[in-house]
């Protein structure tokens, strides 16, 4: 969503925190598009107002290929920064 929205809805890691005194009911949900299609802003939320693309363009086979080869310390939207 990060890139999608050129930086103006901000992706974070996954957290979790446990609570003793209440069940945790979480519900996992996946956007896996096919491997040729390019992930980058709409036209709108890129140049115009002095607001350049955050991100370069990027296919969601690359972005598969970098989430599963980087360390797990690392925010895989890194790599695809400008």
């Amino acid at each position: 969503m990060q890139a999608l929205s050129n930086g103006r809805y901000r992706s974070v890691r996954h957290r979790a925190v446990v609570n003793s005194d209440k069940e945790r009911i979480s519900v996992a949900s996946f956007l896996c598009p096919g491997n040729s299609v390019v992930i980058s802003p709409p036209e709108k939320l890129v140049g115009g107002d002095g607001c350049p693309a955050m991100y370069r363009s990027y296919t969601y086979e690359q972005y598969y290929d970098k989430f599963w080869s980087r360390a797990l310390d690392e925010h895989c939207l890194d790599f695809f920064k400008r």
